[in-house]
């Protein structure tokens, strides 16, 4: 096992770990309003469930060497930043939502409009920590399988769940979400506000 794949391990822990701890937190009971999910994000949900688990696959068995790649060090390199600094932007995420988490399109009783914290220019960090995840891994796991297959996976998800999530938002908050929408990036800070 090489130090990379250590690190993805870690990082593995470290993400459960923080999902789980605001997962459980989650109570269905207090849901008032549920959008519908595209058909196509449940495909995405399906590969990212696979991406997970691949880079057990790559490290601890011999089952997808054949789609192995050689290491490139600097790009593992960056790898680790990228992974990491998408593991602060998770924790960041679920500490500034914290009792507004929804693990889909739910809206809950007494939800707020969060816009402080990490949210302050980023409307849909979560999103951009799944990015970064599928990004680090594709350069810590010297696989082709267990690696680029997470950034498919994450295309799948934002691209047919985000317009959904923002119109449930904006039904939801009105004009407070518009004027959120123009201080604030979809996805990447200092890009188009609307993006």
């Amino acid at each position: 096992m090489s130090l990379y794949e250590l690190i993805y391990l870690l990082g593995f822990v470290v993400a459960t770990v923080i999902r789980s701890y605001y997962g459980v937190q989650f109570k269905r009971s207090n849901i008032v309003a549920k959008g519908a999910e595209h058909p196509l994000v449940y495909i995405g949900m399906a590969l990212w469930s696979i991406v997970l688990l691949l880079p057990f696959a790559s490290i601890f068995t011999g089952w997808i060497t054949f789609a192995d790649y050689p290491a490139v060090a600097g790009l593992q390199m960056v790898g680790v930043l990228v992974f990491v600094t998408g593991l602060w932007v998770l924790r960041c995420s679920h500490v500034d939502l914290g009792r507004n988490f929804s693990p889909s399109l739910f809206i809950r009783d007494h939800h707020q409009l969060v816009s402080h914290g990490i949210y302050r220019h980023i409307r849909h960090p979560m999103y951009l920590s799944f990015l970064m995840w599928a990004v680090g891994q594709a350069l810590l796991i010297n696989n082709w399988l267990a690696g680029p297959l997470g950034i498919i996976a994450f295309l799948f998800i934002y691209g047919f769940r985000i317009e959904r999530e923002e119109q449930q938002l904006l039904d939801t908050f009105g004009d407070q979400y518009r004027e959120y929408q123009q201080k604030s990036a979809r996805l990447l800070p200092g890009f188009h506000k609307r993006s």
